[in-house]
Parts: C-alpha cells; sequence; structure tokens
C-alpha cells in the first residue's frame, strides 16, 4: 500500500505510519485486530533508571484503538493478542514527555521505523525510556531591572539544518517576581521573545514603553541568540531586560450593532501582527462610556474586543457573544476616534457538490465543513459546523483568520476545491468581519485523482527503495505549512516473512517499516517539482528557504486527473547544507 504524507508535523507523520489502512465506510468503527503475538517490556525513568508505575502503554497502528494496559509498580508493561505486523507503541505518563517505541528519531526516515512482530512470537525487554521534558526558565525585567508581571514569553525553535524561519513552539508568562518557565520543549536551539503588556495611556509621547524584545536583551531577530536545550535538560538563569521605545496613544469607542456605546465589563486587546505570533502587545478597559484609552509602540495591531450577553451559563451558543475587530497600523502620532462596532460571528453557508461517478457516500452529513486556525500568527474560533443529508452545512460563531477545513467519512471521494464565486477559500487564510455572511459555498469533491509514480536509483544508477521523495507546488505562494500542495513520500520495503511456528525472542528489534508502493497519489493538479534525497529532517522538508534550494535541481513535472499515472525516474542525492 502506497502512503504519501503532507508536511504536517512530527504527530501527524506518525499517525499516518501507524494507519496503515484507510478508515472503512461504515457508521460504526470496526474491532480493533487481534492476534497472537506478545509484547514484554518496562517504562524507565531515562535520567534515573527506576521502573516508572501507572504509565499508560498502547498499541499504534491497526489495533490503535483498544485501550491502553497501565505499567506495575516496577514498571513492567504487557501486551496481549498483538496482530502480526508493522507497530508502534505509544506511552503516556503524568510529568514526562510522551514516548513512541521505537524512538521517533530526528529525521523522516526514522520517524517510520517500526517494531515488527510474527504471530505466536513472545518478544521481551522492550525497555522504554521517559523524558520529563526540556525546559527554558529565566526572568524578566523592565527597562529599571524591576521584575516585569505578566510579560508574555514566545519560544521559537530554529529548524534543525539552522536554515529558514524560526517557529512557535511554546509560550508562557511571568508572575510577579518576573519569573517565568516554558515546559514540555524538544531537544534543540530556541530563540525566546518578550512582550511586555502595556496598559498606560498618558497623554505625553515621551514616555516609554516596552518594546518586543529577544534574549539577550535586543530589539532585531537577527540579533538573537540561540538557547539550545538537550532531552530532559532545563535551561535556567535566562535573564531578558525589556528594552523601551516611544509609543502613541490610541483611543476610541466600542459600540454594538445599533451603535449605541458598549457599557463596562468588556476589554479591548491589541494583538501585535507579526510574522511569528500574535501575542496580545496591550489592551484597555471599556469605560462605561464605551471609550477606551491604550498606548502602543510602533507597527501593525488588531483590536479585538469580545462580549458576551449576561446570565449565559457554559459554553455561549451564536446568539450569546459579540465580536469586534479593528486593524490599525501604530507610527509615531496619536490614533483617536477609533470606533469598534460589535456584531455576531460570521456565518457561512453553502453545499457540497460531487464531481465525478463513484457512489456517494452513505451519510454526507458525516462530511463536516468547517474553520480552523492557519498554522500560525492568527486567531480563529468558531460553532461546530452542521450539515443536511442533502449536502448543505452551515457554519457559525467564526471569528477571526481561518482555514476552511473538510473531514469526515469521505469514501473513495477527495476534496478538491472550496469557492464562493471566483474567491479560493481552501489554500489561503480568509479573514471573517463580525456579522459577515458568507453565502452560496461550493465544496467541491472528486472521484478522480493525479498520480505520480516514482522510479528511483542511486548514484550508481541502481534502484533503491530507501529515500524520502519531496513533491511540491512550481508556485511559491503555496509552500506554506499544511499545503495541499507540498507531499512527502517515504517508501519502505516489505517487512520480513515471518516464522512459520511461533517464538520466543527477546529485543532484537527488525525495524521493517510499512509496506509500500511508490506511487504519490491525490494531491492537486498543477505543476511540481520532484526531489528525492537520502533522508531530510520534518522541519527541513517543509522550510520554504530550503525549499527554494532543492527547486534549482528537482525534476519538473505536471500532473492532471486526465490521464495515466505519470511515470518519472529520478536519481536519489544527499541533502546540501
Amino acid at each position: 500500500m502506497s502512503r504519501s504524507i503532507g508536511a504536517l508535523g512530527i504527530t501527524w507523520l506518525i499517525t499516518c505510519a501507524a494507519h496503515a489502512q484507510s478508515t472503512p465506510s461504515r457508521d460504526r468503527a470496526p474491532a480493533p485486530p487481534t492476534g497472537t503475538a506478545i509484547i514484554k517490556g518496562r517504562v524507565i525513568d531515562a535520567q534515573t533508571g527506576i521502573g516508572l508505575a501507572r504509565a499508560r502503554v498502547r498499541l499504534q497502528g491497526p489495533a490503535s484503538n483498544r485501550p491502553p494496559v497501565v505499567t506495575d509498580d516496577t514498571g513492567a508493561f504487557t501486551l496481549t493478542d498483538v496482530p502480526a505486523g508493522s507497530v508502534f507503541i505509544g506511552v503516556d505518563r503524568s510529568g514526562y514527555m510522551s514516548a513512541r517505541y521505537p524512538d521517533i528519531g530526528k529525521t523522516i526516515r526514522a520517524i517510520f521505523r517500526s517494531l515488527t512482530v510474527a504471530n505466536g512470537q513472545v518478544l521481551e525487554g522492550v525497555n522504554i525510556l521517559l523524558y520529563r521534558g526540556s525546559a527554558i526558565a529565566g526572568r524578566i525585567v523592565d527597562a529599571n531591572g524591576e521584575p516585569a508581571e505578566f510579560v508574555q514569553i514566545q519560544v521559537l525553535r530554529i529548524p534543525t539544518s539552522g536554515h529558514g524561519k524560526p517557529q512557535p513552539r511554546g509560550s508562557g508568562s511571568t508572575n510577579d517576581l518576573g519569573e517565568f518557565r516554558i515546559p514540555r520543549l524538544e531537544p534543540g536551539s530556541y530563540l525566546l521573545r518578550a512582550q511586555g503588556r502595556n496598559t498606560t495611556a498618558g497623554d505625553d509621547p515621551s514616555d516609554a514603553q516596552s518594546l518586543p524584545t529577544y534574549y539577550p536583551s535586543v530589539l532585531s531577530i537577527d540579533d538573537a541568540q540561540p538557547i539550545t536545550i538537550e532531552r530532559g535538560q532545563t535551561a535556567s538563569g535566562i535573564e531578558i531586560m525589556l528594552l523601551d521605545g516611544m509609543s502613541s496613544v490610541v483611543s476610541g469607542i466600542v459600540v454594538d450593532a445599533k451603535g449605541q456605546p458598549l457599557s463596562m465589563g468588556t476589554y479591548v486587546n491589541a494583538r501585535a501582527i507579526s510574522e511569528f505570533s500574535d501575542m496580545v502587545a496591550g489592551g484597555s478597559a471599556v469605560r462605561s462610556d464605551g471609550t477606551f484609552r491604550m498606548k502602543l509602540p510602533p507597527g501593525d495591531y488588531n483590536l479585538e474586543v469580545q462580549s458576551t450577553r449576561a446570565g449565559v451559563i457554559g459554553r455561549p451558543g451564536p446568539d450569546d457573544q459579540q465580536f469586534g475587530r479593528l486593524r490599525i497600523s501604530v507610527g509615531g502620532a496619536p490614533l483617536s476616534d477609533l470606533t469598534i462596532v460589535l456584531g455576531s460571528g460570521a456565518t457561512m453557508s453553502g453545499k457540497l457538490v460531487f464531481d465525478g461517478d463513484s457512489p456517494l457516500p452513505p451519510n454526507p452529513e458525516q462530511i463536516v465543513v468547517g474553520v480552523g486556525p492557519p498554522p500560525f500568527g492568527s486567531m480563529c474560533q468558531s460553532d461546530r459546523g452542521t450539515a443536511g443529508a442533502d449536502g448543505s452545512f452551515r457554519v457559525q460563531g467564526i471569528v477571526g483568520t481561518c482555514i476552511v477545513r473538510v473531514t469526515g467519512n469521505m469514501g473513495r471521494w477527495n476534496v478538491k476545491s472550496v469557492t464562493q464565486g471566483d474567491a479560493d477559500l481552501m489554500d489561503r487564510p480568509v479573514t471573517f468581519d463580525p456579522g459577515q455572511q458568507l453565502r452560496n459555498v461550493q465544496v467541491v469533491l472528486t472521484d478522480k485523482r493525479t498520480e505520480l509514480a516514482l522510479n528511483v536509483v542511486d548514484d550508481r544508477g541502481v534502484a533503491t527503495r530507501e529515500y524520502v521523495a519531496i513533491v511540491f507546488s512550481a508556485d511559491k505562494t503555496k509552500w506554506n505549512d499544511m499545503s495541499r500542495y507540498l507531499r512527502l513520500h517515504v517508501p519502505q520495503p516489505p517487512a520480513s516473512t515471518p516464522p512459520a511456528a511461533p517464538f520466543r525472542g527477546t529485543t532484537d528489534l527488525r525495524l521493517a517499516p510499512l509496506e509500500r508502493r511508490d506511487l504519490v497519489a491525490g494531491l492537486p493538479p498543477g505543476e511540481y517539482y520532484v526531489v528525492v534525497l537520502t533522508d531530510i529532517a520534518p522541519d527541513d522538508a517543509r522550510d520554504p528557504s530550503i525549499l527554494e534550494r532543492l527547486a534549482a535541481g528537482a525534476t519538473r513535472v505536471s500532473l492532471t486527473t486526465d490521464r495515466a499515472p505519470v511515470d518519472i525516474t529520478v536519481r536519489r542525492v544527499e541533502p546540501r547544507d
């Protein structure tokens, strides 16, 4: 079976590797497969070597929906009725980072290593190490050296290659002593960004306000110093002094949909707009006359207001909340007389359209059209979408900048497009305004697909299946995280033939990955680059700067749904720095 994977991060990669079979088109999930193999082992604290009780151990793979087993006081566990084939073992315990066996590794091919068991096999001595999460801890002070409270801290992970844009990986805030600790980080190198919360709003423009500051107290990300942490390590003693700069008074009024000033009890947040984050940089309470006032350093911001109807208990419904947002650019001069108008969340409605000859899904209402946040730098929320048996759908309470997503049991059908008129709603973020009605949205599903057959040879011209293929759009605007136009393909040789008779064994782990054919299917039609490497880190495989370098030596192909699979021969190369 072929399995091609989108560049959605390590968690997504593991999920694909663990589930070789597609979801059956039934309303009810089938019972997990059973077998006759047994796996025995222990869960151990990696630092102390002591067995860990109460760890939850589960199979990942075809039998992943069976309940986990819990380790005893010595950390021992036994997994019974394990089906033959390739499996992973997942482990969770409070206070530790989740683990997978075999270990995840740092490259795409290492992520796909699995444990192969045979019917009747008893595999013993499987020791799984758990690490306490790495962390970065320290203290933030203001320009006068005083502890800075409520400072937002953001951790940006530097790609493994050292190239490309750092990506957000964690956040937190300081306490009353200016202290912070960002836990549960993976090993690697990180940049630290501190954003003070500016709440004063005096009239004197010379009053300085704290600016976004990187460790070690610099304003530019280019001057930031990386902090490197190993697995289970805490980098402590990190200190940042916030740097001050001139700021401007920002003031205005918040009104409801009828133009009436909003009463007290609401807050206006100023959310900074940057390529790395959407951290709150300041704010102001709304006064009794609906006015607000704050000071902000130069930059671009979204002023956001959310008001919930009095007396609401539990999760608010679509009619219980009002939202408002206003984008502003702050320079040196004051911004006054701003008006933020509140309204209900946006509504998106439309219909599913099936383009093809295959039988329609028996329950179209199980196909869910909804929205989700872009990979980084935006707020998005909504109520759960509803669907009808006639293929109609409706999503209410949408707020923010979102990506439209289609999920659910679609059988042989794939999403072809999501449009409203000529506007593409699927492949780029959409900003929804309060009260907006986005009607007549078409979600087109198709039973046709593109296919790319890969014949890969090594530097001697010998056929090989030990590689990672990256297939990515020739259009640079589609080189973004979670793009449908970027696919990683990991072909792997067939697992070794299990022995005919049951046997006992220790941890002679034959890391035989899932069986696959070298076929990349289901990419949207278009022009693509194809690059085949010996291996690559997950972060690098989706980094636009690295993709641009790879494109220079790539094979270019045109994929359509109107002809037989495109069959190409590609030479495997070593990745270059």
